[in-house]
């Protein structure tokens, strides 16, 4: 079997467990059996049963993790012995001589610079001159979605999906509820939504329970009464999201949308905004109660109050158009698609007389 090597520093953890982190994990677990899987990642990181974990110190400071942790992960690999190297971020400080790199563009951070603010904003505008780093010397690029493949000129679209099936063992709440997964303030704006449902429940005159999943340290910006989840591993998270009457992702960026894909998955309406993931995925999906894309931000709290003024199921002709399309973004994002692009990078590496 081939030896890969995963350098994914987003990774599910007790500290939170992101959409990215979440598919890095799904599609280690359905590749672990196909290959000699190593994953370098961030300390307390949750293993794979058969996957080899490497951990490298977590950082403690935004510096720290995007800054120096690339450092310690190279040295890490170079204690490594693998066939290809897979990175999902943070590969800017490798040496691109040897063992031949596939890098997986999640979004672009220049995108995201320009929908953040004050220190958060520079940060990605330096985050976005190491991705074109990455660009300019990976040869073998897969993108996410749409925008990644056009900006960095990616060979490969490969959506950051697996398949996603609802628990026969939940059911939706009985009082009207809202899901949303982000952190209050950033580009994610929980703030946003919290104001939604409270807006939407004064319409209503009806309480709106509302669930965030989200890092630990953001605990304190939401109200008491919201239910906040951080840490939860990737089945908590489905099993939370098809509690829900409706997710809201009111992200300003997003390159795909993974907390969107599950939740059309689930068969949970979803309300957001309109970014470059949640319109690939109305070109899809098409637009109605599967999905509702609110263009001003003042309308998602009436927009939200239609949603939960009754329980109303996706009608079959809908649900049949998002049950294709999903299938469709299954098979783009196939794990053996992927084993297919390590051996053919391989291949080409051994052809062309690649150097240890």
């Amino acid at each position: 079997m081939l030896n890969i090597a995963f350098l994914c520093l987003e990774w599910p953890s007790a500290v939170h467990s992101g959409g990215v982190a979440r598919y890095a994990f799904r599609i280690a677990t359905a590749l672990a059996s196909h290959v000699n899987l190593t994953v370098v990642t961030f300390e307390n990181g949750t293993p794979i049963d058969g996957v080899r974990m490497v951990y490298i110190a977590r950082p403690k400071s935004r510096f720290g993790r995007f800054y120096l942790a690339p450092f310690r992960a190279r040295s890490a690999l170079r204690m490594l012995d693998f066939d290809v190297l897979h990175s999902f971020g943070d590969d800017w400080a490798l040496s691109r001589a040897g063992t031949p790199i596939i890098r997986t563009f999640l979004g672009s951070s220049l995108s995201e610079a320009r929908s953040s603010l004050g220190l958060r904003k520079l940060n990605h505008y330096l985050l976005a001159a190491t991705e074109l780093v990455s660009k300019s010397s990976t040869k073998h690029r897969i993108a996410i979605g749409p925008d990644s493949y056009i900006r960095f000129d990616c060979h490969a679209l490969m959506p950051p999906v697996v398949e996603v099936r609802r628990p026969t063992d939940v059911l939706s709440t009985i009082e009207r509820s809202v899901v949303f997964v982000g952190s209050f303030a950033g580009r994610k704006r929980g703030w946003l939504v919290e104001d939604a449902v409270e807006r939407a429940g004064r319409i209503l005159g009806a309480h709106i329970q509302l669930t965030v999943i989200g890092p630990d340290t953001d605990v304190s910006s939401w109200r008491s009464t919201t239910t906040h989840i951080s840490g939860a591993s990737d089945s908590e998270v489905i099993r939370t999201i098809s509690r829900a009457w409706v997710l809201m992702a009111p992200s300003l960026y997003e390159g795909f949308g993974i907390p969107v894909f599950e939740a059309l998955s689930l068969s949970v309406p979803v309300v957001a905004s309109s970014n470059p993931g949640t319109e690939y995925l109305r070109t899809l999906v098409g637009e109605g109660l599967a999905l509702k894309i609110v263009p001003d931000d003042n309308d998602f709290a009436s927009v939200l109050a239609q949603r939960l003024s009754t329980r109303t199921d996706i009608s079959e002709m809908e649900a049949a158009q998002v049950r294709h399309s999903i299938s469709a973004l299954l098979i783009q994002a196939s794990p053996l698609r992927l084993l297919e692009e390590y051996e053919g990078v391989l291949r080409q590496a051994m052809a062309g007389g690649r150097r240890r």
